[in-house]
């Protein structure tokens, strides 16, 4: 870590970094959406929550491709400034996205992590609230940091005119995700590991960094019987 870095907890990094999370070069923001497409092409009619909401920009894009309802919770005050002011129509609160959410049970289609789940230390606290929340047969999809990266000491962080900023980033392993799945009962559908090569034509040079097929980010598939 350099001499210029500071270390902020996660809502204060989020405040400072959200005038232009959505503008910078980040190639796990950028993989991230690559991700999202996918999703969006089956959001039309759907309730969706997303936990750890950011700006908005997967909420908007599923409500452009369609979804019913969309509500989103974040602990960052900027971020969720940031997203209301992109789309008006979204339903957005400020928690922790490991407390109770003030939501009734199954009342959602699909609920949504995306590149948050590193901020908890333990993942089943939120998982658990994201079950609770889905209906019979709905979805749960994750879209985190790869357990390689995680693992390797690698996590959120970004710069700004006043250097580095780092948070807490917590490693989580493929064995943690697939046990906490197992434990609250969510049945995994699919798995897919994000690498450069899979972004198409124009990765942005950072993601190559460790070659293009070093995976960057993890992508399950959950349902809720």
């Amino acid at each position: 870590m350099s001499d210029s870095s500071t270390f902020l907890p996660v809502s204060d990094a989020y405040d400072r970094w959200a005038a232009t999370y959505d503008r910078d070069d980040n190639p796990l923001v950028f993989a991230a959406r690559r991700a999202m497409a996918g999703l969006a092409a089956e959001a039309s009619g759907l309730d969706v929550v997303e936990f750890g909401c950011g700006t908005g920009q997967n909420l908007s894009l599923l409500r452009r491709h369609g979804a019913r309802s969309l509500r989103g919770c974040d602990l960052s005050a900027g971020m969720l400034a940031q997203a209301r002011a992109r789309d008006p129509a979204l339903q957005l609160w400020q928690q922790d996205m490991a407390a109770p959410l003030p939501l009734a049970d199954r009342m959602a289609d699909l609920a949504l992590f995306c590149l948050s789940l590193e901020h908890v230390a333990a993942l089943a606290p939120p998982l658990a609230e994201a079950r609770r929340v889905l209906r019979p047969g709905g979805r749960l999809a994750v879209i985190e940091i790869h357990p390689f990266m995680t693992l390797g000491g690698i996590g959120a962080h970004f710069h700004d005119a006043a250097g580095e900023v780092r948070m807490p980033s917590l490693p989580h392993s493929f064995a943690d995700y697939l046990n906490s799945f197992a434990t609250l009962g969510l049945r995994l559908l699919h798995c897919r590991e994000w690498r450069p090569r899979d972004l198409g034509n124009d990765p942005p040079p950072k993601a190559l960094k460790r070659g293009p097929d070093f995976p960057l980010l993890v992508q399950f598939a959950l349902a809720r019987d």
